[in-house]
């Protein structure tokens, strides 16, 4: 059972404001995407840069559709009413929050932490633990030391909640071992509940760079095991065809027994998100 753990969803709806996207990926388009291919599920995460913080066409796509999508919000943790945004978008049907630094798609944006593990961050992460949510950090290059750095307080402080962490932290496994943010990025290797998320963001720029994804999905796996990496495509944001971002993804298991290689690309996925 393959399942899609990264697809953003778009459509050009007045129901559903946001910035005009020229090759809408709707959630029929990608059901449809799904069953071309071979996959049972995805995730439908939610397309800041679109749509800000209104999660509406994800949660509402996830409704229509619960056999086969899950929905993903991305949520302002540092506003006011951040604990009650996550209570309305999980009464909703969202099974995960995800954070991101502000202005994070700006190259050095504001510094610091604050952004997921300040004291009014944590008021989301007591929300989420209570409901039972999972939680997704978007971190980047730019951020990523003192990210990694500050989660495992965090993820002590709220032992039941799965984390998630995008696009392998950031780390740059595109260029020579020992890959810039590694350490980081191992020293959360003993914490269970964090999981690492492979996607063809990071296979594209590995591929640029002539490595193997299979040779970092390998060394994921053999740091965290199969069961705490999964995949995604990152659809609509990656500037990859979808029939190659599945290719990508089943060739970047190779090197995995078929058992961790079901892991990655769907088992992971479907106990995290309750896609069966």
């Amino acid at each position: 059972m393959l399942i899609d753990a990264h697809a953003h969803l778009t459509v050009n709806d007045p129901a559903y404001p946001g910035a005009e996207v020229r090759d809408p990926m709707t959630a029929e388009r990608l059901l449809a995407a799904l069953d071309e291919h071979g996959l049972a599920a995805a995730v439908a995460v939610q397309r800041a840069h679109v749509y800000g913080f209104d999660n509406s066409y994800v949660v509402d796509s996830a409704a229509r559709h619960p056999d086969r999508l899950a929905a993903m919000c991305v949520i302002d943790a540092l506003a006011d009413d951040a604990d009650a945004v996550v209570r309305r978008w999980a009464a909703r049907g969202a099974v995960a929050m995800r954070l991101t630094a502000p202005g994070g798609h700006q190259h050095g944006g504001p510094r610091g932490t604050d952004w997921f593990a300040g004291p009014a961050a944590l008021r989301v992460w007591r929300q989420a633990a209570e409901l039972g949510l999972s939680m997704c950090l978007h971190i980047y290059r730019w951020n990523r030391d003192d990210c990694l750095a500050a989660l495992p307080g965090v993820v002590r402080a709220f032992p039941g909640t799965p984390v998630v962490l995008d696009h392998i932290a950031s780390v740059e496994a595109d260029r020579p071992e020992p890959y810039p943010g590694a350490d980081g990025l191992l020293a959360l290797a003993d914490l269970e509940q964090v999981h690492v998320k492979v996607t063809t963001l990071n296979h594209a720029r590995l591929l640029a760079a002539g490595v193997a994804p299979a040779d970092v999905v390998f060394w994921l796996v053999s740091r965290f095991g199969a069961g705490r990496v999964l995949w995604g495509s990152d659809v609509t944001q990656t500037p990859v065809g979808y029939p190659d971002m599945v290719r990508i993804g089943r060739e970047s298991v190779a090197g995995l027994t078929p058992g961790d290689a079901a892991l990655v690309l769907g088992g992971t996925a479907a106990r995290l998100y309750g896609l069966t």
